[in-house]
């Protein structure tokens, strides 16, 4: 039941991360903060790849456990560099901040309800 309610959620959040991304790089929606462009191209990519863990982890696959990992290893890496950008005072919106917070408690929530599993 862990698995399922992982795969959910990571499906939820991979869905919002890619079609929030791609409505903003394709000039659909604007922002009124600053943004990185690469920040954004980095979440569309890894909205992408919680799709396919969250479609990997529902369907049972082995290599989604690792995919999921990966993920949430990523998110911490990348919430590094932007709390490292917006303390020392760098273009770096306080909601960007708040993204990557939430997105690295999410895949940290999910590897948890995931547990051991090979």
């Amino acid at each position: 039941m862990k698995i399922k309610i992982a795969s959910i959620l990571s499906i939820v959040i991979g869905s919002i991360s890619f079609i929030s991304g791609m409505t903003v790089l394709a000039g659909m929606r604007e922002v009124d903060y600053f943004t990185l462009t690469s920040l954004i191209v980095y979440n569309t990519i890894a909205g992408m790849a919680a799709l396919i863990a969250g479609i990997g982890l529902w369907s049972k696959k082995t290599w989604s456990v690792r995919l999921t990992a990966v993920i949430a290893g990523a998110h911490l890496v990348v919430l590094t560099f932007v709390s490292f950008g917006y303390v020392q005072g760098g273009p770096i919106a306080i909601e960007s901040l708040y993204a990557m917070v939430f997105r690295v408690t999410a895949w940290i929530t999910i590897v948890m309800l995931i547990g051991n599993r090979k």
